[in-house]
């Protein structure tokens, strides 16, 4: 059995549809009596719609970066959430910067405050903007900040990690900073269900093309795709042109 585990945004869907050959590939790949799962930023609301609006076919989603993990019939497994101090510094480091806004992940939903309304929000410009400002206490399970500038983005995320890191640690990823608990990883997660359900780390492969998904690259078989930056290809066992390709490659 091998168990495949793929980021979305950029990798599985990086058009506004996820392509009808990789939803086949997926079904294949299951069918042969394989495991597939999503491994993501996205929070589990978001990743959810996903999975339903395309009728992709999981066997678990890997959510917050690795924070938060959801079975096949999505029931929770686990939720991490970070120090709640921690947070309201980070979020009053966040709001001095030059960011569109910033997203608050309760471990299931999400909620978006506007930082600044001059900046077009190309990561949550389509999210509605929570009522309140207020801090989830006890319950941020993730922070997203939405920006433009990728020089910023690994500013802020070197900032985080210098200044916050026994509570937190931040991944640059696309027009965006994700801020999750310390420890939390892609590649946390995953090793989470590897001990959970027993799999051998040989039979893990895992695919993505952004920063975030370096820790798993690095720790499993790592795949990314063409258009992936030479810093993520550099750590990839091999380079694809899309998850269908990968899973064909598997199949051999």
């Amino acid at each position: 059995m091998k168990i495949l585990a793929s980021d979305y945004d950029g990798t599985l869907r990086v058009n506004e549809k996820v392509e009808s050959y990789d939803l086949d590939m997926i079904h294949k790949h299951r069918a042969a009596g394989n495991l597939f799962g999503l491994v993501t930023g996205r929070s589990m609301e978001s990743i959810k719609a996903e999975i339903e609006g395309n009728g992709i076919e999981v066997d678990f989603v890997i959510a917050n970066n690795g924070g938060v993990i959801y079975d096949k019939q999505f029931q929770k497994l686990r939720c991490i959430y970070m120090d709640t101090q921690a947070a309201q510094e980070i979020i009053a480091y966040i709001k001095s910067e030059e960011c569109a806004s910033y997203v608050i992940n309760d471990g299931y939903h999400r909620h978006k405050y506007i930082v600044n309304e001059a900046i077009e929000d190309v990561k949550y410009g389509n999210i509605p903007t929570h009522a309140k400002d207020e801090v989830y206490q006890g319950m941020i399970a993730q922070l997203v900040v939405s920006l433009q500038d990728d020089n910023l983005a690994h500013t802020i995320a070197a900032y985080i990690n210098q200044n916050f890191s026994a509570y937190a640690v931040a991944y640059v990823n696309v027009n965006c900073v994700d801020i999750v608990p310390v420890g939390i990883s892609k590649a946390d997660g995953i090793t989470y269900l590897k001990e959970r359900y027993g799999w051998e780390k040989e039979n893990i492969y895992v695919i993505g093309d952004s920063y975030n998904d370096l820790p798993m690259l690095n720790a499993f078989h790592g795949f990314t795709l063409f258009h992936a930056k030479d810093e993520i290809k550099a750590n990839a066992e091999a380079v694809f042109a899309q998850v269908g390709d990968c899973i064909k490659a598997l199949q051999a």
